[in-house]
């Protein structure tokens, strides 16, 4: 049911043992929310764990508090009063998670995807907010955080990533003046910067020029998608990991709208990135795939499919909307 930000604070306040729980195929903010969320409810005095049902990009885990992050086998035995589920948009997303909740719905939801179909208890989502990241921001204050530079720094991730690091359209005032509360507490953003943007492998940049070999550009230019198969991963000893952030390469080319990237891993699930520039609502295209996320970044997967199909199926969808916008 959806409620308020102080309904949800109070809800916390009442809490002493709480689970947070994020999405699969973890991504910036999700890892910030999480991890921040985390220490924070510890610094109140509230004994809290964080999970994720994946593996989490290697190049995140030396940035703070990301470490407390921990798995589903290591939570098994956790007992806690309140669960709670941050930067979903419905509970397929945090995968085999699922199984600490036994058949409950969440406590607590935060998310900020427009696509957020409500399935906790106590709901929180505006796709007005940047990030999940701005919405446990918002908490902290509300909870009275005295942020140290470590908090700030973990608070400061997944704003600056959902952000695009402040070059999307979704970097707005509220995003500037948290952003700089943050840095005058201590955060580092230079060193948020480094460790996501600056982690490329000679294996990784072998892996996107195979990539580009693949690209395909349609429609007067602005429609553009490439693929990874699974062979592609294995003969540059690589995986989905290594792939992040390729999908914001296709969008970058001058004139492309929709931006697509088909990653096939494991065999026969693919996985699929939309973005978009400036006007196509790509979270429809997604939505119709069963997945979901943001106007400009969203994605989904298909199981049980042929890369082929599923390349002529999505952009045959895409085309469609692309015209639907420019007619």
């Amino acid at each position: 049911m959806l409620r308020t930000l102080n309904e949800v604070v109070e809800r916390i306040k009442e809490s002493k043992r709480i689970l947070v729980i994020g999405h699969t195929k973890p991504d910036g903010d999700d890892i910030s929310s999480i991890a921040t969320m985390v220490l924070m409810l510890r610094k109140i005095g509230k004994t809290a764990e964080g999970c994720i049902a994946d593996n989490i990009p290697w190049f995140y885990k030396n940035l703070y508090g990301v470490k407390e992050i921990k798995n589903v086998e290591q939570l098994g035995d956790y007992k806690y009063d309140t669960s709670m589920v941050v930067d979903c948009s419905e509970i397929s997303r945090i995968g085999d998670s699922i199984k600490l909740l036994k058949g409950k719905n969440p406590d607590i939801t935060l998310d900020h995807h427009k696509t957020n179909v409500g399935f906790g208890e106590f709901d929180f989502y505006d796709s007005s907010y940047a990030a999940t990241a701005v919405i446990v921001y918002e908490i902290g204050k509300e909870l009275g955080m005295k942020y140290d530079s470590n908090l700030s720094e973990i608070n400061l991730l997944g704003i600056a990533t959902d952000t695009g690091f402040f070059k999307y359209t979704n970097a707005n005032y509220k995003v500037f003046s948290y952003a700089a509360q943050l840095v005058k507490l201590g955060a580092n953003i230079q060193h948020i910067s480094s460790a996501v943007l600056e982690h490329k492998t000679i294996n990784e940049l072998k892996l996107q020029s195979e990539m580009l070999r693949t690209l395909k550009i349609k429609e007067d230019g602005k429609l553009a998608w490439a693929y990874i198969s699974s062979s592609m991963f294995k003969a540059n000893d690589c995986t989905d990991e290594d792939a992040g952030g390729f999908v914001g390469e296709i969008r970058a080319i001058y004139g492309v709208e929709i931006a697509i990237l088909f990653i096939e891993w494991p065999e026969n699930q693919v996985n699929i990135s939309f973005r978009s520039k400036n006007y196509v609502d790509v979270s429809k295209i997604a939505l119709d795939f069963g997945g979901g996320g943001h106007a400009r970044a969203s994605g989904c997967s298909c199981k049980n499919t042929k890369l082929e199909e599923v390349i002529k199926e999505v952009v045959l969808n895409a085309k469609k909307s692309l015209k639907e916008y420019t007619m």
